[in-house]
């Protein structure tokens, strides 16, 4: 079996994030998002962030039982922060949001 790399798991998710595939969902703590896939995998993506030096970034890949399979830091991976903004604005459907401000701006405007 061939050996799966994390850049490997990070990409999959940001390609599928990108095309609207992964339902992220905002969890109880603050910055941190999650999504789940077959009843069997859950992903965490989350941002600490911290007073005295850049934001922390990390994406966990946890199994049906809630055991971290893999863990992948931003630090690691530079993509992991952008991912997470995708992550964030699915989750918050930030998108959605604008959309319908941006309506409000244009109808206020007439």
């Amino acid at each position: 079996m061939p050996k799966i790399t994390n850049a490997q798991i990070v990409d999959s998710l940001w390609t599928a994030t990108e095309n609207g595939r992964v339902d992220w969902q905002p969890t109880a703590t603050k910055d941190q998002f999650a999504a789940s896939f077959g009843g069997k995998w859950t992903v965490v993506i989350d941002k600490t962030e911290t007073a005295d030096r850049d934001d922390e970034f990390w994406l966990d890949v946890r199994d049906s039982e809630g055991q971290t399979i893999v863990r992948v830091a931003g630090a690691t991976n530079p993509n992991i922060p952008d991912l997470f903004e995708m992550a964030r604005r699915r989750g918050l459907k930030v998108d959605e949001s604008l959309a319908d401000f941006l309506k409000e701006i244009d109808s206020s405007s007439e």
